[in-house]
């Protein structure tokens, strides 16, 4: 009997809000496979250090109040809207706006076993920048590892997998209280799959996209079970080491990012 196998890539996805107005993304804590989809390599601060953890991840921050002496002088544009920092209403490129979109650089940020710590502009006036209560944090994965050694493990540089439509169990909305850093509110989807190993149990591929996507993301997983495609994968989501992005699209299967998927990855080991 023919069947359609279904490929995803992977893209690691994280969204928090700082209430404790820490310099730590995650509350600190390890970003991992499961939870995230990603697992940055140690990286040390360095302005032309982009050879480990910044060559595949972004990390952006919102702010949530206006503040005297938040952002590095290096930052000069919203990353959002391309505006100038100056041209707010404070006029002053290192003061923090409500709502400015930063994209921290190579030498903001650093990587310990896992753990993202900012860099305080309090130590770095240029590159630095201070965290406050309620701001918004994104940490992105913006090209596929391309480096043994970048990935969940050394021998694991995509994370990506196939499945055969028959082993396709269902989609379960999750809540998920987000949104994008243009704003876009998002929700979460779980599909479940018979496991790769034959083990039985459940794969879970873990899906992050635009708010009341939900609907139109099981059309497209109907739509790619019925495509009639057996010389190939399917592919739903993938992400390159160029940075570009494959979708499936809606249940037109249009190829567009009809879903808004930010996030891809496989929850389980």
């Amino acid at each position: 009997m023919k069947t359609t196998y279904i490929y995803f890539g992977q893209k690691g996805y994280l969204y928090e809000t700082d209430s404790g107005a820490n310099q730590t993304i995650n509350g600190g804590s390890t970003l991992t496979l499961a939870a995230h989809g990603m697992v940055p390599i140690d990286h040390t601060r360095a302005p032309a250090n982009v050879s480990t953890s910044t060559d595949a991840y972004r990390v952006v921050v919102k702010a949530a109040t206006s503040a005297a002496s938040t952002r590095g002088a290096t930052f000069t544009n919203d990353f959002v809207t391309n505006a100038l920092f100056s041209a707010g209403s404070d006029a002053t490129p290192t003061t923090s706006e409500i709502g400015d979109v930063t994209e921290l650089n190579a030498d903001s940020w650093g990587v310990s076993s896992g753990v993202i710590t900012i860099a305080n502009y309090a130590t770095d006036n240029d590159n630095g920048y201070l965290c406050g209560a309620n701001d918004k944090f994104w940490v992105e994965q913006k090209v596929r590892h391309d480096t043994a050694g970048n990935g969940a493990s050394a021998s694991n540089l995509s994370s990506a997998f196939a499945y055969p439509m028959t082993s396709f169990l269902g989609a379960d909305p999750v809540a998920y209280a987000g949104e994008h850093y243009d704003g876009t509110a998002l929700d979460q989807t779980d599909l479940h799959f018979l496991k790769s190993d034959g083990s039985g149990s459940n794969d879970i591929i873990r899906i992050i996209h635009t708010a009341g996507k939900y609907p139109d993301l099981v059309k497209t997983m109907e739509a790619i079970a019925n495509c009639g495609v057996y010389d190939r994968a399917v592919t739903f989501y993938d992400l390159d080491i160029n940075g570009v992005e494959t979708f499936a699209g809606g249940s037109s299967l249009s190829s567009q990012n009809d879903l808004g998927i930010v996030g891809c990855w496989r929850t389980t080991a």
